[in-house]
């Protein structure tokens, strides 16, 4: 029985893109916006973090209304909505506290402030989900779509000396990358599931600035920093697993890619079995490797889902990520989504990164899917 609601919880999430080998963006649009998201400089690593995304939440009834940066700020740059259309004015509507890590918002502008109350609603409300883990008597909010989008400020910073090591490209996949300094066109597979397809990124839900999902994002930055045509070929569904991936492969491969992104994680870390996980990859790559041993891939290991939430416990998505790096060798590269949510969320709420308030990104979120994916392929600046 349990199992069953697991599958409806994340089946419920099909509401966009539910058909394989669709893709939301268009190359012009998505080469426009390239410029502002700065996806070649890992919010991890860098110096200056760029529109990093938070809610505003009041943690008690007389505390005040904060955002939460990943890391200490020297110097806030900007402050504005997720839509980009509002600005705020540092000092008169905001102020950095001394923690350097906490903005506190004496106006919030067109943000709806959410409080504690608002993130466990009773059981069968409405827009919330079953099975808060700690309380059964409290439901999960959940709202797809661009609803937590209106509510993001994003906040770019300054950031104190870095001492997380730089992402390096890799050496694993040098036929890829062979193509990529060659500046030749080559197919790119995605398998994955509903965060693959883009979901909940604001391009899906024609919200301001319309950003597509981190495939889009990857296929374009590769266009224009490397000048190599990229045929995306996108079969990610919402709902799926790896076994399901599984199933469609043969489709993918009809596609003829020399480089298959696998993302998937989020739908299966409920199992919590992680030794099935990588028995299901490792056949995965296997049976690629059968149809054309020149295939390359990329195995993403996901971001971490709400940790109220009992679909998605949290002590498991570290377990299924190292099943991943033991598959990792010559032409199989990992893409360590998971490490870049634990640093994030250090100081973050779960649902400063999150689209649905369960197991989406938003669009700050499928910038650091796409940074940690092209740090393998790119150098950085």
């Amino acid at each position: 029985m349990l199992r069953s609601l697991f599958i409806a919880a994340f089946c419920v999430c099909a509401l966009f893109n539910s058909q394989a080998g669709q893709t939301f963006a268009d190359d012009k649009h998505v080469a426009a916006l390239l410029p502002e998201l700065h996806l070649l400089e890992p919010a991890i690593s860098s110096p200056i973090i760029h529109r990093e995304s938070s809610i505003l939440l009041k943690m008690t009834a007389d505390g005040p209304l904060t955002a939460r940066l990943a890391f200490p700020a020297d110097e806030i740059l900007e402050v504005s909505t997720a839509t980009r259309q509002h600005r705020f004015e540092l000092g008169k509507d905001c102020t950095l506290m001394s923690d350097k890590q906490t903005l506190v918002f004496s106006n919030p502008g067109p943000i709806v402030p959410l409080s504690t109350d608002d993130l466990f609603p009773p059981k069968d409300s409405p827009n919330s989900y079953r099975h808060r883990a700690s309380n059964p008597e409290q439901n999960m909010l959940y709202r797809p779509g661009k609803w937590f989008h209106e509510r993001n400020v994003e906040i770019t910073y300054r950031r104190s000396p870095v001492s997380q090591q730089l992402p390096r490209i890799t050496d694993l996949l040098p036929k890829t990358i062979a193509r990529l300094k060659a500046g030749e066109p080559f197919t790119l597979g995605i398998s994955g599931d509903s965060i693959s397809t883009g979901l909940d990124a604001s391009g899906l839900f024609q919200a301001p600035p319309l950003q597509p999902g981190y495939p889009d994002l990857v296929a374009a930055q590769l266009q224009t920093t490397c000048g190599s045509k990229i045929n995306l070929k996108n079969r990610a569904v919402s709902g799926w697993s790896v076994a399901t991936g599984l199933n469609d492969l043969d489709k993918l491969l009809a596609e003829k890619p020399q480089l298959i992104i696998v993302a998937y994680g989020m739908n299966d870390v409920g199992r919590r079995d992680p030794k099935w996980f990588h028995t299901q990859t490792k056949t995965f790559i296997e049976r690629v490797h059968a149809a054309d041993p020149s295939i390359e891939l990329i195995l993403v290991s996901p971001m971490l889902g709400n940790s109220e939430w009992v679909h998605t416990p949290r002590e498991m998505f570290a377990k299924y990520r190292d099943e991943l790096r033991s598959l990792t060798g010559p032409g199989i590269a990992l893409a360590d989504v998971t490490l870049a949510w634990e640093i994030m969320l250090k100081h973050k709420h779960d649902l400063d990164l999150t689209g649905n308030g369960l197991n989406h990104p938003n669009d700050f979120g499928h910038r650091l899917y796409a940074q940690t994916i092209l740090s393998l392929l790119v150098k950085q600046p």
